[in-house]
């Protein structure tokens, strides 16, 4: 089933008050497509579970997926901001609670929330079966995620390698920013698992109504119910 896509007034509204200061990096490595990525996950978040009240952004850097939540969802909800980077959630986005932590270990009760979700993220741990357990532990109705993965297709693995490598930082360059900063993602890649891999550990732990891989399949977005039997 596909995800939902953003309204072009949604992503108008998005765009208008977004920070100064948004992220670069995605921008860049999505291919411009971050903000409405962010929109499509959020929408197809909400198609699943309609009025969710306590919602756990994880790995969540300065908020930006919860700011784009805020600007598609104006209903009466809370949220809570999570990060293992301490500046990440000083510098944060949005006014909401934050807590020190890291994605591979919750400092959360099961079932505590109705919405865990995620945005370019998850690819940074050393051992994404274990995050998937821990988001679908603390996910009480619904998982919903977009990370950076590996095409199985060697040859676009190729392409998509010699562009992080020796195109992508340059590109944020030209933006203003530094390229030696941006060239960490080249090495994350380099060590990722393929998107057939991930696919197993996600219908493991997760009843998926909607997985899409973007940009060349560079790029996995995933939203279910989590496998509350895995636990029993």
């Amino acid at each position: 089933m596909n995800s939902v896509k953003a309204t072009d007034a949604e992503l108008r509204e998005i765009y208008n008050n977004i920070p100064p200061a948004y992220d670069r990096a995605n921008r860049f490595i999505s291919f411009n497509q971050d903000v409405k990525w962010r929109a499509d996950l959020v929408k197809t978040i909400l198609k699943y579970c309609v009025k969710p009240k306590i919602i756990l952004d994880v790995a969540s850097g300065k908020g930006e997926l919860s700011y784009v939540f805020k600007k598609v969802f104006k209903g009466n909800y809370e949220v809570i901001l999570t990060d293992y980077a301490e500046n990440m959630l000083k510098m944060a986005i949005i006014d909401d609670d934050k807590v020190l932590a890291s994605f591979d270990a919750l400092p959360f009760r099961d079932n505590a929330f109705d919405v865990v979700m995620s945005s370019f993220a998850l690819h940074a741990s050393d051992n994404i079966e274990i995050v998937i357990k821990e988001i679908t532990r603390v996910s009480r109705k619904i998982v919903g995620f977009i990370a950076m993965g590996k095409p199985d297709n060697p040859i676009k693995r190729i392409y998509l390698s010699l562009y992080l490598r020796f195109v992508m930082p340059y590109i944020a360059a030209l933006a203003g920013a530094k390229a030696r900063d941006f060239k960490y993602i080249y090495y994350i890649y380099r060590r990722l698992s393929t998107n057939s891999y991930f696919r197993s550990v996600f219908h493991k732990y997760i009843d998926v109504k909607v997985y899409e891989e973007k940009a060349l399949n560079l790029f996995y977005f995933v939203v279910g119910y989590p496998k509350k039997e895995i636990y029993n």
